[in-house]
């Protein structure tokens, strides 16, 4: 898994420890396979030919609020 700590320990605003998200735009085709008979195939790459454009800031999970931003983030 990715460490991704932040370089802080709650959110000033809300002061809630739950976290913080990042966003992405996302843009492509995602290709979702199926047998005739209606089930699933196995679609565990579908999301591989995405493209993904990483925003700059980070926000609070809680309030939603804009935090620090993401190459702020140590590994």
């Amino acid at each position: 898994m990715n460490e991704q700590k932040a370089p802080i320990s709650e959110c000033p605003h809300c002061h809630s420890s739950k976290g913080y998200y990042t966003k992405s735009q996302v843009s492509g085709v995602v290709y979702y396979r199926h047998n005739y008979d209606g089930s699933e195939q196995e679609n565990d790459d579908m999301h591989d030919g995405l493209r993904h454009d990483p925003r700059k800031y980070t926000y609070c999970i809680n309030c939603g609020k804009r935090l620090f931003k993401v190459e702020e983030i140590g590994g």
